[in-house]
């Protein structure tokens, strides 16, 4: 199984993905950057760092895996756990090389380094942007008056020496000004040019797709379905022991509450519930930590 195709998908969308028992790949913002030596404009790019301490089962990679082999989310888990296997294995003898994602290896005090690779960019917002070279100005045109023709009066030679002034100034500080400017300029342009023809291809798209003629007016109310992250913190095949872990829970200070029975004849039981997938994920590293480290998230829609 290739999971490194996996854990990049879910990086384009997510900053954090965890592998269950091994690490974590992390994703953090970096702004677009001019590489002065090699006079090259890189845009913005999603930076990837892997964390061996961050390795608690969060459900978002099993999740993934579950609906790309259409197998349920056990069965995701054991794969994993499979390559996770395999990788600590090879890790011992050779360098591992991840699709899009870099390389890992062993360092001499036995901690796994990343190598990151620097031609991916899972920045959705720099998809189909490239490292743009600039060519930077060296040769000037050198303007030469002919003296022969110009009149020797002392009010016109006054003229034409602020005239040549002028030129001077204005050759040397657009020279300057352009030589600074030229590379943001370019930049913009192919910046501006890409996200029109972007902006072209979806809206002939739309067209194509969406424009059926003038259609009657008319008001429909829809109520969209928002997403639940239910904090896992087990599943019984007798309800009443279900129960009796919720009545615990709440005790301790849990919103607990058990859940629907699953397709398995299971009665989950949920520590508590977010709305948002980053609160859920930060509650369950503290649940893991101090309560049950085989906490997981369940998203119910």
């Amino acid at each position: 199984m290739q999971l490194s195709k996996y854990i990049s998908d879910l990086l384009y969308q997510h900053d954090c993905v965890t592998i269950p028992g091994f690490g974590s790949f992390l994703g953090n913002y970096k702004s677009a950057e001019f590489d002065l030596k090699n006079e090259r404009f890189f845009p913005p790019k999603k930076q990837i760092s892997f964390n061996s301490q961050i390795k608690g089962n969060d459900g978002l990679l099993a999740k993934k895996i579950a609906k790309e082999l259409d197998v349920d989310f056990n069965e995701a888990l054991k794969e994993i756990h499979k390559v996770v296997l395999s990788w600590n294995s090879r890790l011992k003898n050779e360098t591992i090389l991840l699709e899009d994602l870099g390389e890992l290896y062993l360092s001499d005090e036995n901690k796994i380094i990343y190598l990151p690779n620097s031609r991916s960019n899972h920045l959705k917002d720099s998809f189909g942007l490239s490292p743009l070279f600039v060519r930077k100005l060296d040769d000037y045109k050198t303007v030469k008056i002919d003296s022969s023709k110009v009149k020797k009066s002392k009010e016109y030679s006054r003229n034409i020496f602020k005239r040549a002034a002028i030129w001077a100034f204005l050759i040397i500080g657009l020279g300057s000004a352009i030589y600074i400017n030229e590379k943001n300029y370019v930049l913009q342009k192919q910046l501006a040019f890409e996200k029109e023809l972007r902006d072209k291809t979806v809206e002939k798209v739309q067209k194509a797709v969406f424009n059926f003629g003038t259609l009657p007016a008319m008001t429909v109310n829809v109520k969209l379905k928002e997403s639940k992250f239910f904090i896992i913190a087990g599943a019984f095949r007798i309800s009443k022991n279900a129960d009796n872990l919720v009545t615990n829970l709440k005790t301790k200070g849990y919103d607990a509450t058990r859940l629907q029975i699953n397709e398995k004849g299971l009665n989950p039981v949920a520590f508590t519930s977010f709305f948002n997938r980053d609160e859920a994920v930060v509650e369950l590293r503290i649940i893991q930590a101090k309560e049950n480290k085989d906490a997981w998230i369940f998203e119910s829609n």
